[in-house]
Parts: C-alpha cells; structure tokens; sequence
C-alpha cells in the first residue's frame, strides 16, 4: 500500500477549523442516516404486519362464509328424512358452527383493527423516513459544500456548507419529533 502523507501540522487555523465543522456534520449525517435506516425497517415491518393481520382476516372470514354454507346445507337435509338421532346430531353441528361464526365476528373487529394501526403506523414511518432522507441529503451536500472550501480557499462555500448543514439538521430534528 502506498505511503500517504499526513502533514504533522495545518498551517491554518481556518482550515483546522473547516475540519472540525466537517468531522461534525459527518457525525450527524451519520446519526441521521442511521436514523432513516431504523424508520425504513420500521415501515417494513409494519406493512408486513400489517398484510398478515389482513390475510388472518381474510381467512377467517372465508371460514365464516364455508360454516354459513354448511348451515344451510344443513337446514336443507332437516327438512328430509332424517332421523330424530340425525335430526339431533345436525342441530348440534349447526349450534358449534354458528358459536363458531360468532366468535370469527369478534375476532376479525380485532384483528381489523390491529392491521389497521399497523398500517397506520408503516405510514407514519414512512414519512419519517422521508424527512431523515432529505435531511440527509442537506447533511451530504453542506459537508461538500465545506469541503470545497478547503480547495477554493473561498469562504462563500463554508458558509453555504453550514446553512445546508443547519437545514439538514432541522430537518432531521423535525423528523424525530414527528
């Protein structure tokens, strides 16, 4: 690996100073980058919960419709001649599905329910994760803008380096308080 040359001393303290500003903004980009990350998983996670509470629905419900079906299968054969034993044995079936059908009713209210603030949730964490996207951005931009201020030796580029900087950070800020 070729040697690199570090020099033991910056001959200004301006550009000490540009240093320092950049190791900064680096570091909250960081944070927020990992910020975005965590609300991006987030919002995957959600949407994923979110899906299977809605297909657990969806079977239930399917399954309600196949006992509705069978009832009435069954209500059909009471009529024919079927024995009193049979007769007894159909009505207690048709008892256990409908207790079944009700206790799908309640059960889907929740579930609904539960999907329903998943995907509220995922939303949300969407949004977020958007916002920690565009602060990261501004976060990107102000430590190129501060970078090239160490080539131009231009201060105009500082200054624009840290006003992007400072939007990056009010945007990540407003982000977490989302």
């Amino acid at each position: 690996m070729p040697e690199v040359e570090i020099p033991e001393h910056v001959s200004d303290d301006r550009e000490k100073r540009i240093g320092l500003t950049i190791a900064i903004i680096a570091i909250l980009l960081a944070v927020v980058s990992s910020l975005g990350k965590d609300e991006d998983n987030e919002k995957i996670v959600g949407e994923v919960k979110a899906s299977n509470g809605f297909a657990w629905y969806q079977s239930k419900r399917i399954r309600q419709g196949m006992n509705d079906l069978f009832i009435e299968q069954l209500k059909v054969e009471r009529l024919g001649t079927a024995t009193p034993a049979q007769l007894e044995e159909m009505k207690k079936i048709e008892d256990r599905l409908a207790a079944k059908n009700a206790e799908y009713v309640k059960e889907n209210e929740q579930i609904q329910k539960d999907a329903k603030l998943q995907q509220e949730g995922a939303e949300h964490s969407a949004k977020t994760a958007d916002r920690y996207n565009k602060a990261e951005i501004f976060l990107q931009i102000g430590v190129v803008f501060c970078s090239i201020t160490l080539l131009t030796k231009r201060r105009g580029f500082f200054y624009l380096g840290i006003v992007l900087a400072m939007v990056g950070v009010g945007v990540g800020v407003s982000a977490f308080l989302m």
